[in-house]
């Protein structure tokens, strides 16, 4: 069985939990913080997730990119391909919940829509409609029905 497969389960298991916490907590920051870790479980996920793709092609090495795994691949999958159009499409899912994840650990210049009180994930919520709950149901079922793919195979 694959290493990566229960990592991967794993962080998004830990993103839903920060999920879940963020609603309850008493202070703005403390939200923050809930919402900044779980975009990170959540990026965590979908890196794991490329590495459970390149196990699936005898990949012999950690990679942390999409565009890292194509390129050590002798073989580029379909869930490759789809994985490769939704982080080219900047209005995907995908590509938004990467461009948020890129913005973490770095302070955010701000737009004259977003005031200093602003969180990560809000400014990016009005940006470009990003929003956590939605990019993990999307990974997750992604991820789900790329599984289910294979087995039926």
């Amino acid at each position: 069985m694959s290493q990566w497969l229960p990592f991967t389960n794993h962080k998004l298991y830990q993103c839903r939990l920060l999920a879940e916490q963020i609603a309850d907590a008493s202070q703005p920051e403390l939200a923050e913080g809930l919402e900044e870790a779980a975009l990170l479980q959540l990026w965590s996920a979908y890196r794991s997730y490329l590495n459970e793709l390149g196990e699936m092609v005898a990949l012999s090495v950690q990679v942390s990119s999409l565009t890292e795994l194509m390129q050590q691949s002798h073989l580029v999958t379909g869930e490759m391909k789809e994985l490769e159009q939704l982080e080219s499409n900047e209005f995907s899912w995908l590509a938004q919940l990467l461009g948020a994840a890129g913005k973490l650990g770095w302070p955010l210049g701000r737009s004259s829509k977003a005031n200093a009180g602003d969180n990560l994930i809000a400014v990016v919520n009005q940006q470009d409609g990003g929003d956590l709950a939605y990019w993990y149901a999307e990974l997750d079922k992604l991820i789900d029905r790329q599984r289910d793919h294979r087995l039926e195979s």
